[in-house]
């Protein structure tokens, strides 16, 4: 998306907003959340990858953002989640950036973001918070050894979006507060296409944030229920696609994981757990005298632990020790671990997506539906 594109579509979401909060007035009083309409300006440092063709880029590259995001901040005071996490902000978000640099592209986004204070704000003129966001980033021009072998970073059009920052917030009124946010910015396509060294930024964010509506926010804590602990066991079944190497085909890969868990208060649920893998057509790629099925079959027993942001979304994190592995299959080393983002649909049914990986390089994306037993 180009830069002037970016700001039509803001001249276009804050006439929307504006006519819309005028219209709500009367009905604040029934309101569950309240919204933010922020917009975000940044500029910061690339990172190489130790490597000559990286360095060029990087040397040849100055890159700048920009955000428009939408967030909600749960009304009701004595919701539990809301209590726990000191009144976050969740909501989406559309990037846009440029690196001066048509060897890389003019990268896009949309995401999810959440915001979590470290405190209750009370009356304080200062809050700090941590904040992450995750989506879909467009708009590269990815590797190609003949029209683009210097992009060394990415092989995809499309790749995941990941922001991780710390927050500073002057709050100038109940309407208007001014932002600073210092973070790392990764963009990857989970090994989907060769070569995915991913994208990596240091970037620092300066913004502003307007109240949307006169919808009310509590910013002191209230008492919560006592938790009681309980057990689960989640079975799930996870597909992806992976490209071994530059130019080559793309193999299935999938996932059968059987975690048992125990919730242990309102945030966490800690565990272990069983994986099975298989890769596709690994007896293509394995040349040694094992049976088809050793060499398309892997297994390994895991640490678990879930972070629960609200009743129904999750943050599932494992670290896997492989009982049985294949470097064909590029399981490099004898640990992995794992990462993303679920939704409960129901009590029992969940989906959702998450990123393995071996010592922070990228495997696969497993796209994951799942069954919860209580």
């Amino acid at each position: 998306m180009k830069l002037r594109y970016f700001f039509i579509a803001i001249l276009v979401l804050c006439s929307s907003f504006l006519a819309f909060s005028q219209t709500e007035e009367a009905e604040t009083k029934i309101k569950r959340f309240s919204k933010y309409l922020d917009l975000r300006f940044e500029n910061g440092a690339m990172l190489g990858n130790n490597t000559e063709f990286s360095q060029q880029v990087v040397d040849a590259s100055y890159y700048n953002g920009a955000d428009i995001r939408l967030g909600f901040r749960n009304a009701n005071a004595d919701d539990i989640y809301s209590n726990v996490y000191r009144r976050p902000y969740f909501g989406v978000g559309l990037y846009t950036s440029t690196f001066h640099n048509a060897d890389i592209g003019n990268p896009g986004a949309v995401y999810f973001f959440l915001t979590i204070p470290l405190k209750f704000e009370g009356l304080k003129k200062w809050t700090f918070s941590y904040s992450g966001a995750f989506g879909l980033s467009y708009n590269f021009n990815p590797y190609d050894p003949i029209k683009n072998p210097t992009n060394v970073f990415v092989g995809s059009y499309k790749n995941c979006y990941v922001h991780l920052g710390f927050i500073a917030n002057y709050k100038f009124n109940d309407r208007w507060s001014a932002n600073g946010t210092f973070g790392f910015k990764h963009f990857s396509n989970g090994s989907f296409k060769q070569p995915n060294y991913g994208l990596n930024l240091i970037p620092v964010t300066v913004g502003v944030s307007y109240k949307m509506d006169k919808v009310e926010i509590e910013h002191e804590p209230r008492p919560i229920p006592k938790f009681e602990r309980y057990n689960m066991v989640n079975v799930a079944l996870g597909v992806g696609s992976k490209n071994y190497q530059v130019g080559g085909d793309n193999y299935l890969k999938s996932t059968l994981t059987i975690d048992f868990l125990r919730q242990i208060n309102y945030k966490y649920r800690i565990g272990a757990g069983l994986d099975i893998f298989y890769s596709d057509k690994s007896n293509y790629r394995n040349k040694s005298d094992q049976s088809n099925f050793s060499k398309s079959y892997t297994y390994a027993l895991t640490g678990s632990w879930e972070w629960a942001l609200t009743e129904k979304l999750y943050v599932p994190i494992a670290i896997g020790f492989y009982l049985h592995r294949n470097e064909e299959n590029d399981e490099k080393t004898v640990y992995y671990e794992r990462v993303g983002m679920r939704y409960k649909i129901t009590d029992h049914f969940f989906a959702g997506v998450t990123i393995k990986a071996h010592g922070g390089a990228a495997d696969y994306f497993e796209w994951a539906v799942g069954y919860t037993i209580y």
